[in-house]
């Protein structure tokens, strides 16, 4: 009887010492990554765009600490659009998180920054119509993050 119970509380024991090290340790950094990778590509999108680039997402705590993906596309009805579309053909659990914006638009928390491209980039982009490029952002804000995932480089399946 006391053999059984101590197995059980040893299991207990490894069980949360390997969820602790897999949930500070850059597996969990980058499984939450794929998480909020996912939540992005799983909206069903328009079929008249472009990818531009390709999915990012990070750890941040600019502001506040939040799990953060970018994806960016280009689309002729720009994201007035796009955020039309996805709230016609996704379930609005499928659109917790989600936010549409211009991708040429100021912000500090954003991985693809419009300012920070290259100069040909940046010409290319406001010669070929700047309202046609939409940040899709999935952000789940959280209330505890490990501080060693705010050091990782950002995460995207290739």
């Amino acid at each position: 009887m006391m053999k059984k119970k101590f197995k059980i509380i040893l299991s207990a024991v490894i069980i949360v010492v390997v969820a602790t090290i897999m949930l500070t340790s850059y597996m969990g950094y980058y499984l939450a990554c794929i998480h909020a990778i996912s939540k992005i590509e799983c909206l069903d999108m328009p079929d008249d765009i472009t990818v531009y680039g390709e999915t990012k997402a990070e750890a941040s705590d600019i502001y506040w600490v939040h799990m953060r993906a970018e994806k960016i596309i280009v689309c002729d009805g720009g994201p007035e659009y796009v955020q039309e579309y996805l709230e016609k053909n996704n379930s609005e659990f499928a659109l917790r998180n989600i936010d549409v914006e211009y991708f040429t638009g100021m912000t500090d928390t954003c991985m693809y920054d419009f300012d920070m491209l290259p100069d040909y980039e940046i010409e290319k982009i406001i010669a070929d119509d700047s309202d046609r490029y939409v940040r899709i952002v999935y952000e789940h804000k959280y209330f505890w993050l490990p501080i060693s995932w705010y050091y990782y480089a950002p995460v995207s399946l290739v």
